[in-house]
């Protein structure tokens, strides 16, 4: 499978930015990408605990 690259992460973390600017949970929906990120990359199963739109996005841009 292959890992993401910059132009993946650019994509979702700027819909990140355009979604959830203005929001509270902001930094979290940031701290799940980057570990959702790192476990796609890993080859491992993204945990429930992880914000199902992160879980969407990731499966949205995902090389």
């Amino acid at each position: 499978m292959p890992a993401f690259r910059k132009e993946h992460i650019d994509a979702l973390f700027g819909e990140i930015e355009d979604n959830w600017k203005e929001t509270p949970e902001r930094e979290q929906l940031h701290r799940d990408a980057h570990l959702a990120i790192a476990l796609h990359d890993s080859n491992r199963d993204i945990p429930d605990e992880i914000d199902r739109r992160i879980v969407a996005l990731v499966e949205k841009h995902k090389p």
